[in-house]
């Protein structure tokens, strides 16, 4: 049969499977008929991205960018009238001054890119660059994803960004870097809060990421990365009625002092895990030291717990029985957590539709997490 015969919505489900822009651009310039479905196609794309990595966005809302593809020349708003989030590897000025919601800017050269958006809400970057922390762009900002920065230095910068909801920060050193605690303003209103302290080459980063959690009131969500078994700084006097879910990733096990220490500060957990590659150190009376002080509890992930074994989820079972409750515990290398929560997702992406951290966050390690969540879905 000949293609110029199909109709309409035949040929536009062929254009639905094309997912680079170069394709669909020499498609609408066959016919008007071709061109009007094209730009059907387009009409629903939220997100430009010029990763290889493509299939870690949501397939038919996304599309395959290249900057010889003279994408910058068009007007976005006529071909994708929809377009939320840019993310872009190379220079950062290929569009001129797009008016979306997010930017996903993974160069490391942009000491003098300048931009300016009233519309900007969400952005991931390497580091703190001029163009946003300031009085201007910052405030617009309910999302951000900076990949080095250290805590004390993101006090410097904090002032500029009083609207944050979820707020991503990470500092890798190949050095052993003394980083302060966070003396920057209290964060009215972040909910989320992914702190990363990674070393290298073993170097030892000091970790601060619960000063910074202790200036967040009303946060939420939290996801922190600590590189060390030394005891890390946490002030056990203040403590965050709002917590529900928490995650603490390791790369060496702590005693359980200290990590009793940073769970005390918040009693109305939900959802705890605590992950090691190798091993936690959690025991079953661990477990059920938690069971017992967190009424809320619902879901704890310890998995890699070669200490914990039968006894605790028999306790549980008896607990849960007792006292009208429902837990879930698992302990297991790899525990199938998805097919008893199946709203959660261990899944890589790079945007996460719905500002969920239990759906997007929860099950990942810290080199996983997606840079962005879009609210919009």
């Amino acid at each position: 049969m000949n293609i110029d015969k199909l109709p309409d919505d035949c040929l536009l489900h062929i254009f639905n499977f094309f997912d680079k822009f170069e394709t669909l651009q020499d498609c609408s310039q066959v016919c008007e008929r071709w061109q009007y479905l094209v730009l059907q196609r387009l009409s629903n794309v939220k997100y430009l991205t010029d990763s290889a990595n493509i299939e870690y966005y949501p397939v038919s809302s996304t599309i395959l960018y290249r900057e010889d593809d003279r994408i910058g020349q068009i007007e976005l708003s006529e071909w994708f009238p929809k377009l939320r989030i840019i993310e872009n590897s190379g220079k950062a000025d290929c569009f001129s001054n797009p008016t979306v919601d997010g930017l996903l800017l993974t160069s490391a050269n942009l000491e003098n890119f300048t931009y300016c958006n009233p519309s900007l809400k969400m952005l991931a970057v390497h580091d703190p660059f001029d163009f946003f922390t300031n009085d201007i762009q910052g405030p617009t900002l309910n999302q951000l994803y900076v990949r080095y920065c250290p805590i004390s230095q993101f006090g410097k910068y904090a002032k500029y960004f009083p609207n944050l909801k979820r707020l991503h920060i990470s500092n890798f050193t190949l050095d052993n870097y003394e980083d302060g605690v966070y003396t920057g303003p209290t964060l009215e209103k972040l909910e989320i809060l992914e702190a990363i302290g990674h070393s290298q080459w073993g170097s030892r980063y000091d970790y601060h990421g619960f000063s910074l959690a202790d200036h967040c009131p009303i946060l939420k969500s939290a996801h922190h990365y600590i590189d060390r078994d030394e005891e890390f700084y946490a002030n056990i006097g203040i403590k965050n009625h709002f917590l529900e879910d928490l995650v603490i990733d390791l790369n060496v096990t702590p005693a359980w002092s200290i990590l009793r220490r940073v769970l005390y500060k918040y009693p109305n957990l939900k959802h705890l895990a605590i992950r090691e590659d190798f091993d936690t150190g959690i025991t079953n009376e661990n477990v059920i030291e938690i069971i017992q002080r967190f009424p809320h509890i619902t879901l704890i992930d310890i998995r890699n717990s070669e200490k914990v074994d039968a006894n605790a989820t028999r306790y549980i079972d008896q607990f849960c029985r007792d006292h009208n409750r429902s837990i879930s515990l698992f302990y297991q290398k790899r525990p199938k957590i998805t097919k008893s929560w199946p709203n959660l997702s261990a899944k890589s992406t790079r945007i996460g539709r719905g500002l969920d951290f239990m759906k997007h966050c929860f099950l990942k390690d810290y080199n996983g997490l997606p840079y962005l969540l879009d609210p919009d879905e």
